[in-house]
């Protein structure tokens, strides 16, 4: 019996999650065993919905009969968004397979949802443009909540996702090792990729193909670690913080370990109060109101201390490109 030749989408296989050398090898080996493929492959007008990897091991095996499902999808954007949902329902996704994903559904939504369907077809009165961006962040909201993240990190996926297609794009074959785990590079320089000028493509490229490794802190320099049982009076209270003091030189500080050590007491405290008060109060953690609440407060000090990292990361940026 012939085959039905399907059409492979080079986008919408790249949603995902590419299988190990052992994954695949154990796949075929069920194939072979069960003589068939047991569950249908899905379609979208003869192109490859779900089911690229089965697809793939038969053409070695044309003997293995096959049957196939149509979905009913209206447009790329919607079977982009069946994809990544359908792949989010997986359980042994890596970091960043999952943010890519949350990154594309909202992506395709938006683009979806701006040409309108009847999901997503702002309303007829008022300005388009702010319907539009209405709709977006009830679809940025929609999708935060769908996969238990807060709404920022659905929109830093998209820029990671962003990132990682332009820089696949700019080297073909780094996605590929992004989503394996093969490539280490910062989540950060994916989302500076995407918001960058073509001028700065191969800086950020390079940082990306090349990425520092993470050296690990010396006793001195690591932050004090948590006792097993805080007291009521909380260990981080007892640290000393003495006010900063500078012999500057130039208009630079001479000696800027105080400012280190300060830093690292700072960070300390917050950690250590964070955790005093969820173990004094468990219910933050449960009450859905409470976590709405504390969800709101750590979303505005992560925002802080991402302009921070992102403003550091610029600086050296731009050292190395004045170097």
């Amino acid at each position: 019996m012939k085959q039905q030749t399907l059409v492979i989408d080079p986008e919408f296989k790249a949603q995902i999650p590419p299988l190990t050398e052992d994954e695949r090898k154990q796949l075929e080996e069920n194939i072979l065993a069960d003589g068939e493929i047991l569950s249908p492959i899905l379609v979208w007008n003869d192109t490859i919905v779900d089911g690229h990897n089965r697809y793939e091991i038969l053409q070695n095996h044309p003997e293995i009969s096959f049957t196939v499902y149509p979905l009913t999808l209206e447009n790329r954007e919607q079977v982009l968004v069946w994809i990544c949902k359908n792949q989010l329902g997986r359980r042994n996704l890596t970091p960043e397979q999952k943010k890519f994903l949350i990154g594309k559904q909202y992506d395709a939504e938006k683009h979806d949802g701006f040409h309108g369907n009847q999901h997503t077809l702002p309303a007829s009165s008022g300005g388009v443009q702010n319907e539009h961006q209405q709709t977006a962040e009830k679809t940025c909201e929609r999708i935060a909540r769908e996969n238990r993240v807060s709404s920022s990190s659905v929109r830093r996926a998209a820029l990671f996702a962003q990132g990682v297609d332009l820089a696949d794009k700019l080297c073909p074959g780094i996605r590929l090792q992004v989503l394996r785990g093969d490539l280490k590079a910062p989540d950060i320089l994916f989302e500076r990729l995407a918001k960058a000028a073509p001028e700065e493509y191969d800086v950020i490229l390079e940082q990306i193909k090349n990425p520092r490794p993470k050296t690990k802190p010396t006793a001195k320099q690591q932050a004090p670690q948590l006792q097993e049982h805080l007291p009521t009076s909380y260990t981080a209270a007892k640290l000393p913080y003495a006010e900063p003091h500078f012999e500057e030189v130039g208009g630079y500080p001479k000696d800027p370990s105080a400012a280190y050590a300060q830093l690292d007491v700072a960070a300390a405290k917050m950690q250590e109060t964070w955790t005093f008060i969820f173990k004094q109060t468990p219910n933050l953690r449960t009450d859905p109101e409470h976590r709405k609440a504390v969800q709101a407060i750590l979303e505005k000090h992560l925002n802080f201390l991402n302009t921070l990292s992102r403003s550091l990361e610029f600086s050296e940026a731009d050292e190395e490109r004045s170097a």
